[in-house]
């Protein structure tokens, strides 16, 4: 099986930040960042169907498309997920078959289960039939030009699996714009994940555990009243919506009118009344000058006005694996905790005292998690860091002012998870703000 050597090759200063230094750990997590995670999760609505119901389903795609299918499995402390082991064969480029070149951004999707739709493919060679099986790769170094027809060379290219040609190029490369639709079916990847596109619907969707524990650890109840201050695309807002049973109120807040748009439209979707979202900035999201909230709950809100408080922060999403490319530069890199640290501000205001305030990346820059559990501490000491629940990372890395009794209340997902689930790089770290 190969990857890249490193998505951070080319910036030594990136690498030097993210672990402060430490070339021992540099040394386990590059090449873990190039693969893919091996285990496929779905959060499953229970307001809809059962983890049983939809745990048959994919056990019946998977037989239909593997001689020898993967392992389906659930977790007994997370009643909404379904869990897909990888398969056991790995594939190797046949040169007598045609290639297909995706860019690094499609080549990560196909890691991860996804198809080929018409919009990813880079280059298709002449002479290519619908039917035939074909090698997939991805052009990390960004040269392969739209609409190529003959085989691209490049040391820079990596093989990611076999696929069947669903489209011919005529249909790819046309003036008005590609056929819409899956052009490559993958058959196969080299790293085991089954090759069965997106399952997602409105009673399961495919979604990092990560993700799923961080919304689970803010343990939210009926009839609260609950923030999310980042929560586009919805996914960790409708999850909380669900745990809920849809009785309380959820504001979800986003930046950009079009991000917030994604939400709505997977509110509207679920059928989920409890949630309210609107495009706000999240760095204002607190006003002193108010005495009493809107009654439809409308940002700006006055001090302590939430139960609970997701903070799901924007971030150099340095977690997301595979990372077979990467273009983030130092500067870009610096800029994250100045806005993660105005945001946890609003945070700490709007919550009510007592409340709970969990905050989270998908990124594993140490400047952007456990620096910031220190600065947070240090600057509100209203708060206290506490255990997470349930427990599927590892302990948080270790950095200046941190205690340890506090840095093994943190959870960092990376190269040695516990319980041997294997997934994207994440941070959640959980508050509780003293009364």
């Amino acid at each position: 099986m190969f990857y890249p050597k490193s998505p951070f090759i080319r910036y030594p200063l990136v690498e030097s930040q993210l672990c402060k230094g430490n070339l021992t750990l540099l040394d386990d997590l590059l090449p873990w960042l190039c693969r893919a995670p091996s285990v496929t999760t779905y959060r499953v609505n229970l307001l809809k169907t059962t983890q049983e119901t939809f745990k048959t389903h994919v056990e019946q795609i998977l037989k239909n498309r593997y001689n020898n299918p993967p392992k389906v499995f659930s977790l007994p402390d997370l009643p909404e997920v379904v869990c897909i082991s990888p398969t056991d064969h790995a594939p190797n480029p046949i040169h007598e078959q045609k290639e297909i070149i995706v860019d690094s951004c499609c080549g990560a999707a196909i890691l991860r289960g996804a198809h080929i739709y018409s919009i990813g493919v880079l280059g298709m060679e002449s002479g290519t039939q619908v039917g035939d099986v074909v090698n997939v790769y991805a052009d990390l170094a960004g040269k392969c030009k739209k609409g190529s027809n003959v085989r691209y060379e490049s040391d820079q290219k990596v093989y990611l699996g076999q696929g069947k040609v669903l489209m011919q190029r005529y249909q790819l490369y046309r003036p008005e714009g590609p056929q819409a639709g899956v052009a490559i079916e993958m058959l196969n990847t080299i790293s085991g994940v089954p090759s069965i596109g997106d399952l997602s619907s409105t009673e399961a969707l495919l979604q990092n555990l990560p993700s799923i524990i961080c919304a689970r650890s803010l343990n939210p109840q009926e009839n609260e009243t609950i923030l999310d201050m980042c929560s586009a695309p919805g996914n960790k807002t409708t999850h909380l919506a669900e745990l809920i049973h849809n009785r309380g109120v959820i504001v979800a807040l986003d930046k950009t009118e079009s991000k917030i748009k994604l939400v709505q439209e997977k509110i509207c979707k679920n059928g989920l009344s409890c949630i309210k979202a609107y495009a706000h900035d999240s760095t204002q999201a607190h006003s002193e000058t108010i005495q009493e909230n809107d009654v439809d709950f409308k940002p700006p809100f006055k001090a302590k006005t939430f139960d609970r408080i997701l903070l799901d922060a924007p971030c150099s999403a340095l977690g997301n694996r595979p990372m077979l490319s990467s273009s983030i530069s130092p500067k870009m890199l610096d800029s994250y905790p100045k806005v993660q640290k105005r945001l946890f501000t609003n945070a700490v205001a709007l919550l009510k005292d007592g409340g709970t305030l969990v905050y989270s990346t998908c990124t594993i820059n140490l400047e952007e998690n456990e620096e910031i559990v220190v600065w947070a501490l240090k600057t509100f000491p209203e708060l206290e860091l506490v255990a997470i629940e349930p427990s599927y990372g590892g302990s948080g890395w270790s950095c200046d002012g941190l205690l340890e009794e506090d840095r093994k209340k943190l959870q960092r997902f990376g190269p040695t998870n516990q319980k041997d689930i294997d997934t994207v790089g994440f941070f959640i770290a959980k508050f509780i703000k003293k009364c």
